[in-house]
Formats: structure tokens, C-alpha cells, sequence
């Protein structure tokens, strides 16, 4: 096989993202400790946020945007607007703390970069998504970013074919089996499993089937040199 690029997702795969909006949450129940329990306040934001993808897509100001929904409705609309502030404050420290490469990746990406073209095709808000690549350190070893507002089998059609690529020879390297791994692999590419430490809710599959053709998972990203000569 011919590899002409190999993408890779940008949350929980090149940096570790995830830790960030649980940290973000544990916050969130402190403020909201005055009326409800964690496990409520839990369900209801992730209600709240799971039916507001289709309005704001993913990213911290979809997320924040939800957070604030969730504290008027867990409240019944107590909540003063001194709470509100410290509620956006979370989704502010949010965009602007500083988030950690995983570990290998910088390593990695400067051995492939050398061999193969490389991308980061990522979901999310344009703005915010672009901004992680140019903080990470990473970017000069990508020819190109995109960020789509959902990672479906569609994007991924429109990505290859704005690029000329053919799809029995891209790879997508990512954490997530529905967003990264399936509708690449259902266009006939190849999709290579990174699994996260810890994993969205959103982002899980129950009804994989790992036995599928060109499926390939791993423990760390390390061990795609050793495995990219082999993949036919």
C-alpha cells in the first residue's frame, strides 16, 4: 500500500483534552453544590449538552454555553449572575490552560514527517481548534488543518476529495471509534486505534467490529513507525 497521507485527530490524540472538561465538571458541581448532588448535576449537564451538539457543535463554548443552561435549569432559575460569572470563568481558564502533549507524539511526528504527509483533521470550533495545533508545537509538522463541525463519513469524503486523495491509501490515526476510525474505514481507508486514558462519553462505540479489513489498534503512538511499513 501506498500511503499518500496520514491524518491524525488532535484531542486525546496528540494532547490530552478530555482531562481538562473533567476537571471543568468537578468545578461546575462545587457551583451547583447548593442545590443538587454530583450525580444529578452530572446527568443533567450531559443531557443538556448531548442535545445541544446539533446547536453549537463541540468545543469549550458549546460546552460552556451548556454549563450556563445547566445551572438556570438545576436552579429552577435561582442562580444569581455572580454564579453565571464564575461559571463562564470555568470555560475561560479552560481555553487558556495549558494542555500536555501525550507522550511520544512530538517524537513520532518529527521521525513520519520525514516519510510520509501528514495532517490534523479535528472537530470542533475553528478558532479554538487552530489555536491548540499553533500552541502544541506541532503545527510545522502538518501540511494541512482541518477542522470540520462533525467527524462524519461525509467530512471525511469532502476532505479526500478536496485533496485528491484516494481513500484505499489514507490513514487516520485518532481515540475515538465512531469520530476517527469508522467512516474512514467504512470509505475503504485505514483507521489505526489509539485508545485514551480517558474517553468522552460521546466518543464511545459499543457495536464496533474490530474484525473489520484495515483496522489496526495500538497502545501508544510510538509503535506507528514500526507499524506503518506493514500495513498493505
Amino acid at each position: 500500500m501506498t500511503i499518500e497521507m496520514i491524518a491524525f485527530d488532535a484531542d486525546d490524540t496528540l494532547w490530552h483534552a478530555e482531562i481538562i472538561f473533567k476537571e471543568a465538571q468537578d468545578k461546575f458541581c462545587q457551583i451547583l453544590s447548593a442545590w443538587h448532588d454530583p450525580e444529578s448535576i452530572h446527568k443533567a449537564l450531559f443531557d443538556i449538552e448531548t442535545r445541544n451538539i446539533s446547536l453549537y457543535g463541540f468545543g469549550v463554548k458549546s460546552y460552556s454555553l451548556s454549563m450556563i443552561e445547566s445551572a438556570v435549569a438545576l436552579s429552577d432559575g435561582e442562580i444569581t449572575g455572580n454564579t453565571i460569572k464564575d461559571v463562564l470563568k470555568i470555560g475561560q481558564d479552560m481555553l487558556n490552560t495549558e494542555f500536555t502533549l501525550i507522550a511520544g507524539v512530538k517524537e513520532t511526528l518529527e521521525t513520519l514527517s520525514g516519510e510520509y504527509p501528514l495532517m490534523v483533521i479535528t472537530k470542533g470550533d475553528l478558532l479554538e481548534q487552530t489555536t491548540k495545533v499553533n500552541r502544541s508545537g506541532l503545527a510545522a509538522y502538518f501540511s494541512a488543518i482541518e477542522v470540520v463541525s462533525n467527524k462524519s463519513q461525509r467530512a471525511y469524503h469532502q476532505i479526500m476529495k478536496k485533496f485528491d486523495l484516494n481513500p484505499h491509501n489514507f490513514v487516520m490515526v485518532g481515540n475515538s471509534l465512531p469520530s476517527d476510525i469508522q467512516p474512514v474505514l467504512s470509505l475503504g481507508g485505514t483507521g489505526i486505534h489509539i485508545p485514551a486514558d480517558t474517553t468522552w462519553a460521546h466518543e464511545l462505540m459499543d457495536d464496533f467490529d474490530p474484525t473489520q479489513k484495515k483496522f489496526y489498534e495500538i497502545e501508544h503512538i510510538g509503535q506507528l513507525t514500526d507499524l506503518l511499513p506493514k500495513i498493505h
